[in-house]
């Protein structure tokens, strides 16, 4: 009996942040728009692993919604302020539009 106790306090938690980091990233991939970059921009720290850095885009939607995401630094490096961009469900970030 006590094994298990230990058992499910041991991973119980990693259980937990397993399934929101799950669900946010489904979440994510849920959302849809079309829209227009206008701004972005790249913010540094520094942690106990050395510097990290976040990049960050801001899009106004066809519906006019502002939008600020995180995006990995691939998908940053691919867009600039001015373009077309269009999110489709099942995708973590916006590409350019044709």
């Amino acid at each position: 009996m006590s094994h298990t106790v230990v058992l499910l306090l041991t991973f119980a938690p990693l259980a937990m942040v397993l399934a929101m980091i799950a669900a946010r990233g489904f979440a994510e991939s849920k959302e849809t728009y079309t829209g227009e970059v206008i701004g972005r921009g790249v913010s540094t720290s520094v942690g106990t692993y050395g510097p990290t850095g976040r990049y960050m885009m801001h899009i106004r939607t066809d519906e006019g919604r502002e939008l600020s995401i995180e995006v990995n630094g691939s998908t940053y490096r691919s867009l600039d302020v001015g373009d077309r961009v269009v999110k489709e469900w099942g995708r973590r970030w916006p590409e350019r539009s044709e």
